[in-house]
């Protein structure tokens, strides 16, 4: 790798995540998902393929190490695996589509993807296979392919099946691309780095948990232990959000009632515990 100053790589790095978030914003803007409908748990089609979102419960029983094992085919991007395409032999992750991250992740020897069926209940999403195709514009693209019921899912029809399941699990993976080698040389060196820095038993952590836990003691929160098993994931992490937006806002009101607080810069709409999230 070319010397390059800390300073420099800084300049990188903050120009990269800056230009990156504003393709992302734009990417995720694609899709437009009913959240009145997802907030209800109502299914969700794409071709005809029946999308359901799991309760708390169905997690719980599958096991949530499991259940986020069996996802991740559709939660990961490219970003997310570049050093595992780098030991691959792939050079240069920017290239590489969700649809190709989906078509890896989930031929893993061995994996068990059994848990989608949370998630899928009338088809097997395993049956769909990566293949090439010509669109209606005469360009190369990559789709999904069952052989068994003759269905092509295009890669926008796949994207938008992960978009909703990403959306449903509030899982967003950060897109970071690079123009030239160094960068790509320095992220995947970050990256190794962070690996070599993670603990053995990372992995044995609940990502669940401390949000339960959190929500379960706050005295606003309304569902009990057993009341949360029946609630959609969806609605479980609206939930989070929403009491997130209620301490905020009470906090802003104590501090505008108390004076300690320059309520003048502060956007009115911060004062609503109600607003969009």
């Amino acid at each position: 790798m070319a010397n390059i100053s800390s300073g420099a790589l800084d300049a990188i790095q903050t120009a990269t995540i800056e230009d990156n978030q504003k393709k992302q914003k734009s990417s995720n803007d694609k899709y437009h998902f009913d959240k009145l409908k997802l907030f209800f748990g109502e299914d969700y089609y794409v071709h005809g393929i029946k999308i359901s979102q799991p309760t708390i419960g169905d997690i719980l029983d599958i096991g949530e190490a499991k259940f986020y094992t069996a996802i991740s085919p559709f939660i990961n991007n490219s970003t997310s695996i570049r050093l595992m395409l780098f030991n691959l032999g792939v050079e240069n992750w920017c290239k590489v589509k969700d649809i190709e991250v989906y078509n890896l992740l989930s031929q893993i020897p061995e994996q068990d993807y059994s848990p989608l069926h949370l998630i899928f209940h009338d088809v097997n999403f395993l049956d769909y296979k990566i293949v090439p195709y010509t669109d209606e514009n005469s360009e190369e693209q990559f789709g999904l392919y069952n052989p068994e019921s003759n269905i092509l899912l295009s890669e926008n029809e796949y994207m938008e099946i992960a978009e909703y399941i990403r959306t449903i699990m509030n899982i967003h993976p950060k897109v970071e691309k690079a123009k030239g080698r160094t960068t790509r040389d320095w992220m995947r060196q970050e990256d190794q780095m962070n690996l070599s820095m993670k603990k053995p038993d990372d992995n044995s952590e609940s990502n669940l948990l401390p949000i339960i836990s959190a929500l379960t003691n706050h005295p606003g929160f309304k569902y009990k232990l057993e009341e949360l098993k029946q609630v959609k994931i969806y609605q479980f992490y609206d939930a989070v959000q929403r009491l997130q937006i209620y301490e905020q806002t009470h906090a802003l009101m104590g501090g505008s009632y108390s004076g300690f607080c320059d309520t003048s810069k502060i956007d009115k709409e911060q004062f609503n515990f109600m607003r969009e999230i």
